[in-house]
């Protein structure tokens, strides 16, 4: 989510690649914003993006599932409590890279459970990932831009998601941090609240294994209003508790076109669920052209 597949380009072909410094994080100061309510949605989306896109050419089909065993947010979906009850998220995926620098893509959400069966919850009608230069010695830099639209449940809003990324590479090691802002723009059951926005998190730390295999433990969170964070405790139901959790993630690459991540987390607060299980699949293909990464391609990879 977030752990994306493309992994694999971030260590070459043998896995050697290494840095001189250490990944140094990137820290973000709001000052002077009013508080705003979060976003009534349950922390689902365990993704980790990397710095890679995919290349020119390329199209990704994938899907992402994520159970919640069971949900402890005290929130509601489709008029039905999700506390206590035990929800399956599930998002298909099409990526397509323009360029070997710029993605489009569409991600479609379902859920179920909490008395309702398997529903369409809401599209992420445009995403759009973006590597910039690396910055040799700090990290390699990313974007990702998603608008969500309103939910199935009446009178939801939509949002602007803002995904900042880093990656830093070192020897056999990869650490991928994301920092999300969500911006509302459209609010049916009231006004838009765009400013300040709510922050999650994302980041992961991999070893390689083999060329094919690594290891990491992942983290996830949603905090709130980024002048505002909510509080880590509170009385057991309540929704404006921050949602965090630790994962032990697996990612599996398979023969040339197929990714497969594989997690275990457990939550560290009230309103996260006990136990979460995510798997990840996605096959990326080249339907024109040839299958071989370009040149150019290469070098931009192997720059360290």
């Amino acid at each position: 989510m977030r752990s994306a597949p493309a992994w694999r380009k971030a260590f070459g072909e043998t896995g050697t690649r290494s840095s001189n410094f250490l990944f140094v994080s990137f820290f973000f100061l709001f000052l002077l914003l009013t508080p705003q309510k979060s976003r009534a949605t349950s922390f689902n989306d365990f993704i980790i993006y990397p710095y890679e896109t995919p290349e020119q050419g390329e199209i990704s089909l994938g899907t992402w599932q994520s159970v919640l065993l069971p949900s402890k947010s005290g929130e509601a979906a489709f008029n039905h409590s999700e506390y206590n009850q035990d929800i399956l998220f599930s998002t298909y995926v099409l990526e397509f890279g323009v360029t070997d620098w710029w993605t489009l893509g569409t991600y479609v959400d379902f859920m179920s459970g909490a008395g309702q069966g398997y529903s369409y919850l809401q599209t992420r009608a445009i995403t759009s990932r973006i590597r910039f230069p690396r910055i040799p010695d700090f990290i390699d830099p990313a974007i990702q831009i998603e608008y969500w639209v309103p939910t199935g449940a009446a009178n939801n809003p939509s949002f602007l998601d803002l995904i900042l990324i880093g990656e830093k590479k070192v020897g056999r090691f990869v650490f991928d941090i994301n920092s999300s802002f969500f911006f509302e723009t459209e609010n049916p059951g009231g006004a838009a609240e765009g400013i300040p926005p709510d922050m999650e998190y994302a980041g992961g730390l991999y070893y390689l294994l083999a060329d094919n295999v690594n290891f990491g433990v992942e983290a996830f969170g949603a905090l709130g209003p980024v002048t505002a964070m909510l509080p880590f405790g509170g009385p057991v139901g309540s929704a404006n508790i921050q949602q965090n959790y630790i994962f032990q993630s697996w990612n599996f690459a398979i023969g040339d076109h197929i990714d497969w991540n594989v997690g275990v987390g457990t939550g560290l607060t009230q309103a996260s669920a006990p136990f979460v299980f995510k798997t990840i699949f996605e096959y990326h293909f080249k339907p024109f052209g040839s299958q071989e990464e370009g040149e150019q391609y290469k070098e931009e990879q192997n720059i360290h």
